[in-house]
């Protein structure tokens, strides 16, 4: 299981958004899921956490990392990103910044709390 790092102040962060009962997603925001917006193919990666009930969990997060904020959740594809270090910190303006062992992936991880559910057309 890969571990998530985190500094301290994004945990602190986090932990002003959670409640009991609640899950913590860290979304590869791909366009997959009932809680994607995106409709479209980019080149940009991009993730954010997503605040859900424990019963409202989409499966198609079925990988979990360990963090010191808790368990959280990814899609497992998205572990090719995650594999080598992931690390959580604060960027100087501020924002949740994603990084691992080859460079920051995301300069902005986005808190969603208890998004809504998108409906898939048909």
């Amino acid at each position: 299981m890969t571990r998530l790092e985190m500094t301290q102040d994004v945990q602190t962060r986090l932990a002003n958004h959670l409640a009991p009962g609640d899950q913590l997603i860290l979304d590869f925001d791909d366009g997959v899921g009932r809680y994607s917006k995106v409709g479209v193919c980019s080149l940009d990666v991009s993730f954010r956490f997503l605040i859900v009930s424990n019963d409202a969990v989409d499966p198609v997060y079925d990988e979990t990392l360990t963090s010191p904020a808790g368990n959280v959740l990814i899609k497992s594809y998205a572990d090719n990103y995650l594999n080598e270090n992931p690390k959580l910190t604060l960027s100087h303006f501020g924002l949740i910044q994603l990084s691992s062992a080859v460079g920051v992936l995301d300069s902005n991880v986005e808190i969603i709390d208890h998004p809504d559910v998108v409906t898939e057309a048909k």
